[in-house]
């Protein structure tokens, strides 16, 4: 499984011969138009836990859409019901290519040649609370996984330690968040405690701000997680012989 990180929280993941790009919001807009074309062409599915523009950009999502002919797009079912219809910026998602995965669903994608099928779990539910003045709204994590290969969980905008997330092998969690405080993070972690933790969703922390939530998510983590900051090409591999 080979996991790249296109700033904040969209990652570009690759694992059983399958390509996913998970959640391309406003934030990673120019990291994801740069990608080679042929990365962006060969996408199988596009990957959304949730409605918010940091995580959703409609027309981002469209302009991949564009380049990825093959892709269908694959989101937490209020954020389905919203692309389903057009925006301002962008057209409507043609039901053909969209699925809403619900929090207990389980999709599989067909298996590439010499590969095993890739298995989408959604899990949780709902977002995390920003305030009690704003609504909620869906959000669905995932467990991404091949045959008995590693398991990357996803967390969107959630704390949540599902049962799904306990003890795997790569966990993407918000390290810094508007909804969140740094001791409810190192809980978080503790309370799932996977082998592998990576840092998402910062990119509303500053340069300078970033490594403080990072130095305490690293020097707090449970025993037997490692915190791992993304090197400078941002590509993490993991189960690789």
């Amino acid at each position: 499984m080979k996991i790249r990180h296109l700033v904040h929280s969209c990652l570009l993941v690759e694992i059983a011969g399958r390509r996913l790009l998970v959640d391309p919001g406003g934030f990673s807009a120019d990291a994801v138009r740069g990608l080679d074309a042929e990365l962006l062409s060969g996408l199988d599915a596009v990957l959304i836990t949730h409605q918010h523009p940091d995580h959703l950009d409609r027309a981002l999502l469209e302009e991949v859409l564009d380049r990825a002919e093959g892709a269908e797009v694959i989101a937490e079912p209020e954020t389905a019901a919203l692309l389903a219809e057009p925006a301002s910026d962008a057209a409507a998602v043609p039901a053909r290519r969209l699925l809403a995965l619900a929090a207990g669903d389980v999709h599989e994608l067909p298996a590439a040649p010499g590969e095993q099928a890739v298995r989408l779990e959604a899990v949780g539910g709902r977002h995390a609370i920003i305030h009690p003045d704003i609504p909620r709204v869906g959000n669905s994590g995932l467990v991404l996984s091949a045959g008995d290969g590693p398991r990357l969980g996803i967390t969107g905008d959630s704390l949540e330690p599902v049962p799904q997330f306990r003890g795997i092998e790569v966990l993407a969690f918000a390290v810094v968040a508007p909804w969140s405080k740094i001791g409810e993070t190192i809980d978080f972690l503790r309370a799932v405690g996977p082998v592998l933790a990576l840092p998402v969703h910062e990119a509303i922390a500053s340069d300078v701000g970033r490594p403080i939530f990072l130095r305490q998510s690293t020097s707090l983590a449970p025993e037997g997680t490692e915190v791992r900051d993304w090197p400078a090409d941002g590509v993490i591999e993991v189960g690789a012989d």
